[in-house]
């Protein structure tokens, strides 16, 4: 479990599938999504096993809920960019109903604390849509620069940002 201010993060577990479900059945979340969609039972299914290795390890896709409240309102995840273990991406995606209010930036925060604390990486990146205007700026106040070689092999625009463990700093004031 990771805990941030109003936050609580754990892996992904089978009795989050129907929330995963129904928050990739959103037009509004998976619009601008560059990966795969769990929108099905059997989908989800197939990424709870996917997750169970990396979970082992420390990273992987976790669930995330407000403190006291058992809603599940986005998933976040420490994945190995392009299979590659040595170099993390971070990754996340919110129900509408918690857009807005910084969330996003908290759980992010969350987890590259964890990434470069206990997991004691040099750098992470993150790879988006590229038409995705809420995702850069969201990054680049945790610390994310600008990064060359975006493409995912998804067949969607992707741009990448990437932080290194010497540049982070916390969370980054809003700039006026």
């Amino acid at each position: 479990m990771i805990n941030s201010r109003r936050l609580s993060l754990r892996p992904i577990a089978q009795e989050d599938v129907p929330e995963i479900v129904a928050l990739h059945r959103d037009p509004r979340v998976i619009g601008l999504l560059v990966d795969g969609i769990p929108n099905t039972r059997s989908i989800a299914g197939l990424l709870l096993r996917w997750n169970e290795a990396m979970a082992a390890k420390g990273f992987g896709t976790f669930s995330v809920r407000r403190h006291g409240d058992p809603a599940l309102i986005g998933l976040f995840s420490l994945t190995p960019f392009r299979e590659d273990e040595a170099l993390l991406e971070l990754g996340g995606r919110l129900a509408p109903s918690a857009w807005r209010g910084g969330l996003a930036v908290e759980a992010g925060a969350a987890l590259i604390n964890h990434a470069f604390g206990p997991l004691a990486r040099d750098a992470l990146v993150s790879a988006f849509h590229a038409d995705n205007r809420s995702v850069p700026a969201a990054l680049a106040r945790l610390g994310f620069v600008p990064a060359d070689g975006g493409d995912t092999g998804s067949g969607r625009p992707t741009a990448l940002m990437r932080l290194d463990r010497a540049d982070w700093t916390g969370l980054r004031p809003r700039r006026g």
